[in-house]
């Protein structure tokens, strides 16, 4: 009755802690100066950061569009590094902000 006990106690704190482990949709690129940034159509944008010449994409149609734009555009034009959030598997941006 014990050793039952003793199992199911541990076996439920084996997927308490295993149900807390998300893993993130999301890649972060910190500390990045874009190289180039161009209209690719109506709808997107494709922008590469750093040197590792990574191409990613910025729909227009997202919620913070501008707000992103002007910061890739402004790291662009004066150099300045941003910390840039990508969604794994489209290399889509959802999030860029100034570099803290």
């Amino acid at each position: 009755m014990f050793k039952k006990t003793v199992y199911l106690a541990l076996t439920a704190v084996l997927f308490s802690c295993t149900a807390k482990q998300e893993k993130s949709n999301r890649s972060r690129y910190q500390n990045q100066v874009i190289e180039q940034l161009e209209a690719q159509g109506d709808s997107v944008y494709r922008v590469q950061i750093g040197i590792m010449a990574s191409s990613f994409w910025l729909p227009t149609d997202t919620k913070d569009f501008s707000k992103h734009l002007s910061l890739l555009e402004s790291s662009l034009k004066k150099r300045t590094p941003l910390d840039i959030g990508v969604e794994n598997g489209s290399n889509k941006i959802i999030d860029v902000s100034e570099q803290r």
